[in-house]
């Protein structure tokens, strides 16, 4: 048996077309506005992360180690000594923030193969030794972000 009357049909189907066209709309909003807070979340965490590595160059550059070596007991014996601060440079962006942590490991000799032969005295000893530091710097950027970087920096002094 064949039914005449299909004038709804045509109703039905375009109903079900666009409830599904809808679905696929709000996915395809909902993916993006997810793509778009991933992207947010690492542009955040980039700036955190270039202020923190901002503020381990400004405390590793010798003119501003040789301050914190003043700040740490001149760098004699007083091993495990640290000095912080909030280095000068990173009032750029308002709402980023960067702390450094510079901590006066030791004086010991440079390391086997960084001295020629005409860096000996007539003795045959360095005229050159290294105070090792280690340098923490931490970041805040937008949103709270965080980063931190650690680094070991040595600089090179006569004996």
């Amino acid at each position: 048996m064949i039914v005449q009357n299909e004038r709804g049909i045509a109703l039905i189907m375009v109903l079900v077309l666009l409830a599904l066209l809808t679905l696929l709309g709000a996915w395809a909003l909902d993916t993006s506005s997810t793509d778009l807070k991933i992207a947010g979340n690492y542009k955040n965490a980039e700036a955190a992360f270039s202020d923190a590595d901002t503020a381990a160059t400004y405390a590793s550059d010798p003119v501003n180690l040789t301050t914190a070596c003043m700040t740490i007991s001149a760098c004699t014996n007083s091993t495990g000594s640290t000095t912080s601060w909030s280095p000068p440079l990173l009032s750029l962006r308002s709402s980023n923030t960067a702390t450094v942590r510079v901590e006066y490991l030791s004086k010991c000799p440079l390391p086997a193969g960084s001295i020629y032969d005409a860096d000996m005295d007539a003795n045959g000893k360095p005229k050159f030794s290294g105070i090792y530091f280690n340098v923490t710097s931490s970041g805040t950027g937008p949103n709270n972000a965080k980063a931190q970087l650690a680094t070991n920096v040595v600089q090179v002094v006569s004996n």
